[in-house]
């Protein structure tokens, strides 16, 4: 990165931890775009609510980078909320694949330059909210045993949401063909332990 746009992308990167994601967004565009600044540009993008955008980023980030599972995380979280489901785990099976058996639980991508880390708890559970929301419920189910297996010290702040979400899949597993399952009534609100 030149000198110039190294100076954009940090303070893009100020901007952002002191939460002036406009002008984050307005020093990340300044930046050459390499696939840290695309994905910090990304990931502002969405924190403004746009998730049609921050996709595209990914999507960039994405063809610099075909290996790059945090992006693939980031991008299935912006589809899960815009309700493309069957996309959004596509993504998380991409992300998943990425975190190779002797790479542990988390992949720190700070050696990227990026301040991100991103591991199977949280993947799995993203990946089991959107298969319960086709119906895909013990898929669902098979996710979230993992996920809760695999919770320590690190992740064990998403433990409540798991137990939850476990609970509402035991209730739908259960539901007779006369009960009709309404997923749209058991879904997290991103505010509440919702997609990662």
């Amino acid at each position: 990165m030149a000198d110039a746009s190294l100076q954009h992308w940090r303070e893009g990167v100020g901007a952002y931890n002191a939460g002036d994601i406009q002008r984050a967004i307005t020093q990340f565009k300044s930046a050459a775009p390499s696939k840290g600044v695309l994905f910090n540009l990304g990931v502002s993008t969405a924190k403004l609510g746009d998730n049609q955008g921050a996709i595209r980023h990914f999507d960039e980030v994405l063809r610099l980078d075909p290996n790059l599972g945090v992006a693939y995380l980031t991008r299935g979280a912006c589809k899960h909320h815009e309700k493309m489901f069957d996309a959004a785990i596509y993504d998380y099976d991409r992300a998943l694949a990425c975190i190779s058996d002797t790479s542990g639980v988390t992949l720190d991508y700070s050696g990227e330059g990026l301040q991100f880390e991103m591991n199977r708890v949280d993947l799995l559970f993203n990946r089991a909210l959107a298969l319960k929301e086709v119906g895909r419920i013990a898929e669902a189910q098979d996710d979230t045993a993992k996920a809760r297996k695999l919770v320590d010290s690190r992740t064990t702040s998403r433990q409540a949401a798991l137990d939850k979400l476990s609970s509402q899949l035991a209730n739908l597993a259960v539901a007779t063909p006369t009960q009709p399952r309404n997923l749209a009534a058991n879904t997290y609100s991103p505010g509440d332990s919702g997609v990662l």
